[in-house]
């Protein structure tokens, strides 16, 4: 359950974010696409300029033993920090709520993953999925751009009848595709280890546009991610996350 539930925050936490009011564009390279597709969200300096985020978020998974519907709310302060907590609001018989929930943290120096009774040191996660809890910026795109990541563009395509550039990235030796809609520069859906999320419901949060809905088809079945709230720069501490995770200190370098 530790794994299946790990798998379904990266998808979560690989939300991407996107605009509808940009021009068609002709762009040669995936690095001036993902450029582009940064400036429409708001500008790589309005993303850097993010301190700490704050998100509220319904996820409903669909499996054969019905729909099981998860509460998470996150605390990021980037680079570096960061809390999650989730827990069951609905589900079918037989599911505890205890075996659902799940928090984790973590700091520059230590991390770790708790469920049903059970921590997991966040270090021992795949360097993809630990990458997706330790976020370093609240714009995912902006660490393609890094020396770590290799972007090929494929070529054209179309998806739901739009036109799209075809993006391969690298990152973490995990191999992922974003499809990229020419005109409005919009990520409307990207693929990695087996998932593949589409992206829709797009809302300005100061400045910054965010994709509040999307739906993930995963090898354990599809859920639907919709993000009730965001809050940007609300002055959170490293100290008030540690007291928020329930830590007994706060880790930090010297």
């Amino acid at each position: 359950m530790l794994k299946r539930l790990s798998l379904l925050a990266v998808a979560l936490l690989f939300a991407a974010t996107t605009s509808n009011t940009t021009f068609a564009q002709d762009l040669t390279s995936a690095e001036d696409v993902i450029k582009a597709h940064i400036e429409a969200t708001g500008g790589e300096a309005s993303w850097n300029a993010v301190e700490d985020m704050y998100a509220e978020i319904e996820v409903v998974a669909i499996t054969p033993m019905g729909n099981i519907t998860l509460e998470m709310k996150t605390w990021s302060i980037f680079p570096g920090y960061g809390f999650t907590e989730m827990g069951l609001v609905d589900g079918p018989d037989g599911i505890p709520a205890e075996a659902v929930a799940m928090k984790a943290y973590y700091t520059p120096l230590e991390g770790w993953i708790e469920q049903g009774g059970q921590r997991q040191d966040i270090k021992s996660l795949p360097p993809a999925a630990r990458e997706q809890f330790m976020r370093t910026s609240p714009k995912s795109e902006l660490t393609l751009l890094g020396g770590d990541s290799e972007l090929t563009l494929k070529g054209d395509s179309t998806f739901n009848e739009r036109s799209v550039y075809v993006i391969g990235a690298n990152q973490f030796g995990m191999d992922a595709e974003l499809l990229v809609d020419k005109e409005t520069l919009m990520i409307l859906a990207q693929s990695a280890a087996g998932a593949t999320t589409t992206m829709a419901g797009y809302q300005e949060v100061d400045g910054l546009l965010f994709s509040m809905g999307q739906t993930a088809v995963t090898p354990q079945g599809t859920q639907t991610v919709t993000i009730k709230k965001i809050e940007l720069n609300t002055g959170m501490t490293p100290g008030e996350l540690a007291g928020k995770s329930g830590a007994r200190r706060q880790a930090m370098p010297e």
